[in-house]
């Protein structure tokens, strides 16, 4: 089966589209990732190349090919996709191997996998749990930092520009959609969020209350307090992610 074109993927997913670029090579669109460019009326900054398949945000630099673009939008793993597409691989292949090198380097892993393959995939389990606990913690953190942007007063302007530095901020990070996750999270109701968004938020509770008795609420200074808060957060569980460093003397 070939490959889906982009601008039908587009369409399906209900992404708004620049009528005057449909005929041209490269279709502009609303991006449905950062949301930078909704309320700005004729302003279109995801750029659909029709000839190479492949998309990017000029805002928040989310790009790649149009199985990841389907992937991103409905929500599905980049497998389903393929196997949408492909069919289903004979041979399954386990979660940890879908990490990629930098997924790896983030959680200590990657250069234990390079000097002994065979004993990295003995100890999945453990790589798979050190995955999903930083998954869980960069949640948390740009959750919290959301938090204090959606709370700031009177600052509707900067609110967007910080909103933007958040996206690109979370595209840079090794989790997969990360600003459509923790914003979609922030629209559900307090009750119905998950238990590290509720983290999060009490994570930027306590960024305010330091701010409080400082009386600075300038966002630099807020900011760095959700970071402080967050790494004290960590310290009073004690549970840190675990130091691969010393692994390949085990």
């Amino acid at each position: 089966m070939c490959l889906p074109s982009i601008i039908e993927v587009a369409e399906k997913a209900g992404v708004e589209l620049n009528p005057r670029t449909l005929n041209k090579k490269e279709v502009y669109a609303k991006c449905p990732f950062c949301l930078g460019d909704t309320n700005r009326k004729g302003k279109y900054k995801l750029s659909l190349n029709q000839n190479m398949n492949v998309f990017k945000c000029w805002l928040c630099g989310e790009h790649g090919g149009v199985l990841e673009f389907e992937s991103k939008l409905t929500g599905l793993s980049f497998e389903e996709v393929k196997v949408k597409y492909f069919g289903q691989k004979k041979k399954e292949v386990h979660p940890v191997e879908m990490l990629s090198p930098m997924q790896l380097r983030k959680i200590g892993w990657a250069q234990y996998k390079r000097q002994n393959r065979d004993d990295f995939m003995k100890k999945r389990a453990e790589v798979i749990r050190d995955w999903k606990n930083y998954e869980r913690e960069e949640k948390v953190k740009y959750f919290a930092m959301l938090m204090v942007i959606a709370h700031l007063e009177n600052q509707e302007e900067r609110q967007k520009e910080l909103l933007t530095y958040l996206a690109k901020a979370c595209g840079e990070s090794p989790l997969d959609m990360l600003f459509s996750v923790i914003f979609g999270e922030y629209l559900k109701e307090t009750s119905q969020r998950a238990d590290w968004a509720i983290e999060g938020t009490e994570i930027a509770r306590s960024a305010w209350k330091v701010s409080l008795k400082t009386l600075d609420f300038d966002f630099e200074q807020v900011s760095s307090n959700t970071i402080m808060c967050f790494y004290l957060s960590k310290l009073n569980k004690h549970k840190p992610l675990n130091d691969r460093i010393n692994l390949k003397s085990s």
